[in-house]
This record gives C-alpha cells, structure tokens and sequence, in this order.
C-alpha cells in the first residue's frame, strides 16, 4: 500500500478495507508487526481481510508501533519484491500471499504531462492515481505484452471466489 494518508487511532471496533476507485482505497486496521525503523519501516497492517505491507509513509506520519490502530487511504500496488527480499529474516512472518483469480486487466496510458523526456532518454511514473488519468486513456487487454509502448502501468482486477485448495508454488528464492 503507498498510502496517501495515514493516522493513528484510538479504535477497538471493527476493521475495514474499501476499494475507491480503480487501484485507490480506504482502510481501518491495526498494524500486525513492524520490521526495520525510521525510513527503513516496513509495517503490515490488517484490514478487513485483507493483510498487506506499507513502507513508504506519508510526510509527517510519526512511526507507527505493533499493535496501533490507523485509518488511512492509498494506492494499492502490486509488488512483493520488498516483502520477500529479506523474508527469511523476518522474525513470525505475517502471511501477506493470496490464491487469486486475474479477471481483467486494463493497460492505462500516462498521460504525457506526466513523461519527461531528454536527449538520451525519458522518465515517468510507475503508476498514477485515478485522478491522474481519464477513463479514455485504459484499455482492457489480455495480456501485459499486448500493449504497444512503455509509457502504461496496469490496472488488475482479481477475484478470490472458487479459488478452492489450488496451491500456487512460489516463484522466488527464499521460501
């Protein structure tokens, strides 16, 4: 999760975990372990039913401590290579892995206000929020490698219903 915003909270009651749009979404939970500190923090937070890890944290958020209650929105991205670099040291991981269906995914063009372009070469942003870009700029496609051009990021559905038993082996070292 890169969280747009982020507070702690006094909260006993329940959590929660609500898409807003596209990739953007508002969550109550509390903050199952924190691994490293300062900018180094890597907090996983459970909301709902749904378990996942924050380590970048919005300017002036203080840290936050196993066991805080935090209400917060953000984008939700796809990207495990954090979590599982340093895995196998991570003391009593929380299980952050989900048997999930692909139902759909959407190439979404980055609008070129958002490309910087040189001589030798261009940047852009990994992803946007859905602010950032117009219906008219997605397109559903079958595949990532379907798209024309390197100036996309992906928006992709899931679905965890008839998932069953199916395990899915691992694809990286380490677990």
């Amino acid at each position: 999760m890169q969280p747009y915003t982020l507070s702690r909270i006094f909260w006993q009651g329940s959590s929660s975990f609500e898409q807003v749009t596209d990739a953007d979404y508002r969550f109550l939970g509390k903050v199952l372990k924190v691994y490293g500190s300062g900018t180094e923090q890597i907090a996983v937070v459970q909301a709902g039913h749904f378990r996942f890890y924050i380590n970048s944290f919005p300017r002036g958020v203080p840290a936050v401590e196993e066991g805080d209650s935090v209400e917060g929105s953000g984008r939700l991205l796809l990207d495990h290579y954090i979590w599982v670099e340093f895995l196998s040291s991570y003391p009593d991981p929380p299980d952050l892995f989900y048997q999930l269906w692909v139902t759909r995914i959407r190439s979404v063009r980055i609008p070129e206000s958002f490309v910087t372009r040189r001589e030798k070469g261009k940047s852009y942003p990994a992803s946007l929020g859905h602010e950032e870009y117009s219906a008219g700029s997605t397109e559903v496609v079958k595949r990532m490698d379907d798209t024309k051009g390197d100036e996309v990021f992906f928006l992709v559905d899931f679905d965890d219903r008839n998932v069953g038993e199916t395990k899915v082996p691992p694809t990286f070292l380490g677990a």
